[in-house]
């Protein structure tokens, strides 16, 4: 099993004290937030991508994934604006050339929101297409695109793995994958085992994290309500071979990411040990 974070825990720090910790913890590579200061789509020039290489380079820590900042920022595939749709389709057509730069084999995004004066067919169509557009450009720099389902507080669109297999149906394309974040099956009341069933091999990627069953919060490692010894073992049931990435948020991180993500990846790990898993 592969571990690796999001860098976005660190957002209180430089991007490189991200790498360094990832070297300190032996993580196995990382996931790099779009998000200022991080490495904002438009702030990745030749100048940062070079920099964000040699920081890989330098710390032995490969460019897992990367995730471009598109739950603050106004960037939404399904909004009601045109104008917000298409800046949002060239905003992740840009992370994809970023992504092939810095060597990260997926981007992970969100369905963003479509709120509630549309109508959910239009809405659906307008995502698809967005979709269409992205994957294609994604086939052309030979980088996967990875949707996560988000809670009903995130979006009222794509919140199952039912809808992420949807989407994957509506958009066939070789570069389309669907997602696990731990967070939101507790929120749905959705069985894990659903996600690895209904996507199959477009498993894309897996967020560990902990969660309160109530809210989309993203809390350490065993402080909450996911079962992670189970869920580890299914994990391995399913030979699921892509990166296990841990996502902390909020309260959780952002005052001391050191030592929770620590925490986490130290819980993780003698899980893994106690239960034989590589």
């Amino acid at each position: 099993m592969k571990l690796s974070f999001l860098s976005m825990a660190y957002s209180r720090y430089s991007l490189a004290k991200a790498f360094s910790e990832a070297e300190r913890l032996g993580m196995d590579g990382i996931e790099v937030w779009g998000g200022r200061p991080h490495a904002y789509v438009y702030d990745c020039d030749d100048k940062m991508i070079n920099e964000i290489n040699r920081m890989s380079r330098d710390t032995g820590v490969p460019v897992c994934a990367y995730t471009p900042e598109n739950c603050v920022y106004p960037y939404n595939l399904c909004s009601q604006s045109e104008k917000e749709r298409r800046e949002t389709v060239e905003y992740y057509k840009l992370a994809l050339d970023v992504a092939a730069q810095i060597g990260a084999k997926l981007i992970q995004i969100t369905p963003g929101d479509p709120g509630y004066e549309g109508n959910e067919r239009d809405d659906w169509r307008h995502l698809v297409e967005g979709m269409q557009e992205v994957c294609a450009h994604a086939e052309k720099v030979g980088v996967d695109v990875v949707m996560e389902s988000l809670s009903p507080y995130e979006s009222l669109i794509i919140t199952t793995a039912d809808d992420l297999q949807r989407l994957i149906n509506d958009v066939p394309s070789p570069r389309m994958y669907g997602m696990l974040d731990c967070v939101n099956p507790l929120v749905m009341q959705e069985s894990y085992s659903n996600y690895f069933e209904k996507l199959g091999d477009k498993m894309g990627h897996i967020h560990l994290t902990d969660g309160n069953g109530i809210s989309h919060a993203h809390m350490v490692v065993g402080t909450g309500e996911v079962v992670f010894e189970e869920l580890l073992l299914m994990i391995e049931h399913y030979k699921y071979d892509r990166y296990c990435s841990i996502e902390l948020g909020g309260d959780s991180a952002h005052g001391d990411p050191e030592f929770y993500m620590s925490l986490s990846v130290r819980r993780i790990r003698e899980m893994m040990k106690r239960l034989g898993i590589q």
